[in-house]
């Protein structure tokens, strides 16, 4: 391939397998500051509205290798890459075959943080406390329990949003989840641990520029789903643990962990993710910027004046998921202004076009479920 036919950068590349809003607010206001954006979406069935955020949308049936990932960044000059973890190994492995021109070392610490097992040790390794963790191949259920107690956690090595994390209460339970497993050695049981759901949400852009916030998960959109109310907290500790980690890791851009502070005040960390997550655009909506200082990152802008984090106690709402909270948060008479601010708030953030995304997603809700309701009670289903 010619040099001709590849894409200037800076561009960043968005591989998932699952409605990721986090990832559309990102693409959103990353093709306002005029870097080009590239979804390839894997197994996802039905119109993919979202396309619309992307200058490219890849789609494709199951997931690639990485030789056939790679065929399709071959044209894009890849300057960072926001994978679910999932998807990820091959992602990377794939940016691996890319020539050295065509993409930057950014994410070169992140593989290290995808899988639980590893980084719960890492962490032991750095002073940080982490759940006793053994694997499933190893260890059986009874010997897990004995070990571990009741009730216990067990997870995928490798997930995305809660998917494949499973707490059980008694053993038979326990014992049956576990015989149907198919691979043993992508999962392990981790004792659990109960308290307060703190996330230290961070961003580093290099030459020391680093932006921390801690904040506590008040409400989610269902277990272990993602969160929709959030309250800004003040820590200095969780910011010391997650500068400790980002350094460790050589990690540039985003990166959040979830903690769980038990009734000690003993904070465990039991996840980290070296990506956007969805607090980002909760955060800036009460003044944390995380965006401006990833974008000036990957343009090699070093001029990011840091907030006062430690002075910002509120609570943010997730974009547009939360909505209902934000109208039940104020007076019956003024919700409907503190709705219209909110929205025209993240207006000014992700700009008209993630509008018009999330128009033609509802248009098409409706239409399926019409389509649905007529399938069910019209003619030919009476006929049945």
């Amino acid at each position: 391939m010619s040099v001709s036919s590849i894409h200037p950068g800076p561009t960043v590349v968005f591989v998932d397998d699952a409605q990721w809003e986090c990832f559309f607010h990102l693409a959103a206001i990353l093709r306002k500051e005029g870097i080009r954006t590239v979804r390839v979406s894997v197994g996802l069935k039905g119109w993919q509205g979202n396309s619309l955020l992307f200058d490219r949308h890849v789609s494709l049936l199951s997931p690639p290798t990485p030789e056939q990932l790679s065929a399709i960044l071959s044209s894009e000059h890849v300057t960072d890459v926001q994978p679910t973890e999932s998807l990820a190994l091959v992602t990377y492995a794939a940016l691996d075959l890319l020539p050295a021109s065509q993409r930057s070392d950014t994410w070169l610490g992140r593989p290290a943080l995808l899988d639980k097992w590893r980084i719960a040790n890492d962490l032991r390794d750095l002073g940080l406390h982490a759940p006793d963790t053994f694997l499933v191949e190893l260890v059986s259920p009874e010997q897990a329990v004995a070990k571990l107690s009741l009730p216990i956690v067990v997870k995928r090595r490798v997930s995305t949003g809660g998917l494949g994390v499973e707490i059980f209460e008694c053993l038979e339970s326990l014992e049956n989840f576990v015989s149907r497993i198919e691979e043993p050695r992508e999962w392990i049981f981790q004792r659990f641990v109960e308290g307060r759901s703190l996330v230290c949400a961070g961003c580093a852009a290099g030459d020391g520029i680093e932006l921390f916030a801690t904040y506590e998960i008040l409400k989610r959109s269902y277990v272990r789903g993602p969160s929709i109310v959030v309250g800004i907290v003040s820590d200095e500790s969780v910011t010391k643990n997650g500068r400790l980690l980002i350094k460790a890791a050589q990690i540039r851009g985003m990166i959040c962990f979830d903690i769980i502070r038990d009734t000690d005040g003993v904070d465990w960390i039991h996840d980290v993710n070296a990506r956007v997550f969805g607090g980002a655009t909760m955060c800036w909506s009460v003044g944390i910027d995380f965006y401006s200082l990833y974008v000036q990152g990957l343009l090699g802008i070093s001029r990011f004046e840091v907030c006062d984090v430690d002075e910002i106690e509120e609570k943010a709402y997730m974009f547009p998921s939360g909505w209902k909270e934000v109208f039940k948060s104020g007076r019956a008479s003024g919700a409907r202004i503190l709705g219209f601010e909110w929205a025209r708030q993240h207006v000014r953030l992700l700009g008209p076009r993630y509008f018009l995304n999330l128009a033609a997603r509802a248009i098409w809700r409706v239409g399926r479920r019409a389509r649905r309701f007529w399938r069910e009670t019209g003619p030919r289903a009476k006929l049945h």
